[in-house]
């Protein structure tokens, strides 16, 4: 009994210890709809070309259908249909594929890539189904969807002091962190406030001043660094009159 009631303090203790380790002083949060709502707004994905089986030539077409990604903690996935037209034989397949989600804290930014989601195309030669290709939809979506971190949370306020004085408090996040939820992409911060302005992290650089001589700048000012050679033939011409 002993020996449970001292693991039980330990494990109450350690559960204590890393609640106050998280990032907890505010929190973000992406849903999957937000997500979804991407795929609305880049409307029609497809593709097109030829193919030649057993000397029979043709053209295939493929189009997405409902494309959707679902979060979930342990691995999210992308989600579709997949509509083929191949020479005289359509057909429509579900198409399952990998999602990966990380967070770039020198970015700020949360990216939402596709790694991976393959459907088969095929055609049917003498009532035989005939592969064509696989198709992998992650090619045509290279690019991952980003939206901005929440460092961009930054804020400051003015606050009226007990003598009418205003002090300005600035409050920025400083340190982050990202978890998967059930359809929810949570970022965790913790945050600073102080009533110092921060230090802009890319510092505006002041050009250095022009060094070079002015060219409206009378000559005498110049005499002493460039001192005037005599003309010998003025001078000779004198002597002989």
């Amino acid at each position: 009994m002993i020996q449970r009631f001292l693991i039980s303090i330990f494990c109450i203790c350690s559960i204590a210890l890393s609640s106050q380790n998280m990032n907890n002083d505010f929190t973000v949060v992406l849903n999957e709809e937000a997500l979804n709502k991407v795929f609305a707004a880049i409307g029609d994905i497809k593709g097109s070309n030829d193919y030649e089986i057993m000397l029979i030539k043709g053209k295939y077409n493929w189009t997405v259908i409902k494309p959707s990604i679902s979060i979930r903690p342990d691995s999210s996935q992308f989600n579709c249909l997949a509509k083929v037209e191949a020479g005289l034989f359509d057909y429509i397949s579900t198409v399952k594929g990998d999602v990966k989600i990380t967070y770039n804290d020198q970015k700020n930014e949360i990216q939402v890539k596709i790694t991976r989601a393959v459907f088969e195309l095929y055609t049917m030669i003498l009532s035989k189904k005939v592969h064509i290709k696989n198709i992998d939809l992650a090619d045509h979506f290279k690019d991952p969807f980003i939206f901005e971190g929440p460092r961009t949370t930054s804020t400051n306020f003015e606050f009226t002091m007990p003598d009418s004085t205003i002090k300005r408090i600035y409050i920025q996040p400083t340190a982050c962190d990202m978890e998967i939820h059930w359809r929810e992409i949570v970022s965790r911060c913790e945050i600073s406030a102080t009533d110092k302005a921060p230090v802009p992290t890319n510092p505006v650089k002041v050009p250095a001043k022009d060094t070079v001589v002015p060219v409206n700048t009378p000559p005498a000012a110049n005499n002493k660094a460039n001192p005037k050679i005599p003309d010998t033939k003025t001078q000779d011409t004198k002597t002989k009159k």
